[in-house]
């Protein structure tokens, strides 16, 4: 039987050749961070209600209570650093070449850009940049002014609230950013998911979706529904395992 060490040789050897390389992160990524993910026990979800606080209907009836939920996320990020499981994705991005290298994240929190990391797609939007769901106005995030605005910030043209630009339950995804990342996961040689539990689509297409002939790998605490779709399981956490697939990617690269 092949052990854990085995499999994340084998995939070390299938990133060294490759020619294309997606992945695709999950909350579990920004957890050693300090950013709680929101389905997990202790998760976001245990506090706060997502009909209540992550709808699109919620947001148009209540948005002083969605925007006790956002603070607490805006919180949440301000506070966060990198931890190792981004530091290694941008140094298996330096190692194998920028242009090979592409994220696709599920993730809100900027932490992948702040490690050094190149050609994140983020399939949830961004928190950098206030939207108006009514009249489509945007501005750069002023945390001073956007936070000090209470109940809520609003709109310059239309006066009505501003939401971050992330995507709630009922919004579509801007496909300017999904279909790229599809489009390059179906042409990778190997898709690689990090920390994610797969359960959010049309996000997990991005591991899930792309031909037999591209090898899909999964580096994940617990098991997901989608097990029997991936090449290779790595069980375990990604900041003690992904490491170690730095570590021997390094080591046939410097053998070639």
């Amino acid at each position: 039987m092949e052990t854990k060490e085995d499999i994340i040789k084998r995939i070390a050897q299938c990133v060294a050749e490759a020619e294309s390389i997606v992945f695709f992160t999950g909350a579990g990524c920004s957890v050693p961070s300090g950013i709680p993910d929101f389905r997990s026990p202790g998760g976001l979800w245990e506090r706060f209600n997502p009909l209540e606080v992550a709808t699109l209907k919620a947001f148009r009836k209540n948005p002083n209570k969605v925007w006790e939920f956002f603070r607490e996320l805006y919180q949440n990020f301000g506070e966060a650093e990198p931890n190792k499981i981004h530091y290694v994705i941008t140094d298996i991005q330096k190692l194998i070449g920028e242009n090979k290298v592409h994220i696709a994240t599920q993730n809100i929190d900027g932490l992948h850009q702040k490690s050094g990391s190149k050609n994140v797609l983020e399939l949830h939007g961004t928190p950098d940049i206030m939207h108006c769901f009514r009249c489509s106005f945007e501005e750069e995030v002023d945390l001073e002014k956007h936070m000090s605005e209470l109940p809520y910030p609003t709109c310059q043209k239309c006066k009505k609230p501003l939401k971050p630009k992330v995507v709630l339950f009922e919004e579509p995804l801007d496909m300017d950013i999904l279909k790229p990342a599809l489009r390059l996961a179906r042409k990778s040689d190997i898709a690689i998911g990090v920390a994610t539990s797969l359960e959010v689509f049309p996000a997990a297409d991005v591991l899930l979706a792309p031909p037999p002939s591209t090898k899909k790998a999964l580096f994940n605490l617990t098991p997901t529904y989608y097990d029997r779709l991936i090449h290779y399981l790595v069980r375990g956490d990604a900041i003690e395992t992904l490491p170690i697939l730095y570590d021997n990617i390094k080591e046939i690269v410097k053998n070639k």
